[in-house]
């Protein structure tokens, strides 16, 4: 009798405690299931793309608990945490490499509910690196190497015109790795120059860097000429105006003057101008025009030199 009725107390107390279970089950799946949370499951970028953005439908409080991106470490994920609706932004730069590269995000709710949103940038076309992108040099001559890594054909453009004469480079193209000088020459200008240039590489056109040279202007700019005044008899002739400068200078004669002209109208350092004026036939009256020598563009030197021409 003592066995049966020990028997039945055993069978009751695993009854209660498997009733006592299902019970906790319950109300956890029960807890979860009062919460929506939703989110885009796989989420693709093309290599020049650099923002995306992942939509959010949820009925509750929200958070990126974790971001597995070990290889990919210039991804960021905005915000990280909200309530109900919303959007993840997700900004990269380009992928440069011949790789893909994925990550995984992890949003959880308060309750524990779990979504996971795995994100993929394609590879580009080529694979395309530089040591850096932004070169800067002093006023004086200088030579600096631009590394190039790569697994094809690569291009340097951006490279032509005047507005790049001070610039020269080892290379303009290439295959494969390569060590590229970078050339300024003297600036004579107290004004900053720069050149903006582009490496491309692959025949798809999205392995694409910017580099940037810049080159400082001279700290000063000094420019004086050895007259003020020239003075000329009616039979005309030449007469020498000397220029004394550290950079470049440039002369001038109002437009519309045809009786006087000058050479060089420019130069580097010191120089020489020559001035050539006609015979003057004219009337009783002298006649006057300016000579104006310029240098530096940041801060402006200049001289003028008043020419006269005696009437007869």
């Amino acid at each position: 009798m003592n066995k049966l009725y020990q028997l039945k107390i055993w069978t009751l107390t695993a009854l209660a405690l498997s009733l006592l279970a299902c019970s906790s089950d319950e109300d956890a799946s029960s807890k979860a299931s009062e919460e929506l949370l939703n989110v885009e499951r796989m989420v693709a970028f093309g290599p020049t793309e650099t923002s995306w953005q992942v939509k959010i439908v949820a009925d509750c409080e929200w958070e990126v608990i974790a971001v597995d991106n070990t290889n990919w470490q210039d991804l960021s994920v905005s915000p990280r945490s909200g309530e109900g609706n919303g959007v993840l932004v997700l900004t990269t730069e380009e992928n440069h490499s011949s790789q893909d590269r994925s990550a995984v995000l992890t949003l959880s709710s308060k309750k524990g509910l779990q979504q996971k949103v795995t994100i993929q940038q394609t590879r580009s076309g080529a694979d395309l690196s530089i040591n850096k992108d932004v070169f800067e040099f002093s006023d004086a001559t200088g030579t600096q190497t631009l590394t190039v890594n790569c697994n094809t054909d690569w291009e340097i453009l951006g490279l032509s015109g005047d507005d790049t004469d001070w610039l020269k480079l080892g290379q303009l193209s290439g295959n494969g790795n390569a060590e590229v000088p970078i050339t300024v020459d003297e600036s004579f200008d107290d004004a900053d120059r720069y050149a903006i240039l582009l490496i491309s590489a692959g025949n798809l056109g999205d392995n694409i860097f910017g580099i940037t040279i810049k080159q400082k202007g001279k700290e000063l700019i000094t420019m004086s000429l050895d007259a003020i005044s020239q003075t000329f008899t009616t039979a005309g002739g030449t007469k020498k105006v000397k220029v004394s400068s550290n950079g470049a200078w440039s002369a001038t004669i109002p437009f519309g003057i045809d009786w006087v002209s000058i050479t060089p109208t420019s130069g580097i350092g010191d120089g020489e101008i020559t001035i050539t004026c006609d015979p003057y036939n004219g009337a009783a009256q002298e006649r006057l025009t300016t000579l104006t020598v310029s240098a530096g563009s940041k801060n402006p030197q200049r001289n003028d030199v008043i020419i006269t021409q005696k009437a007869k």
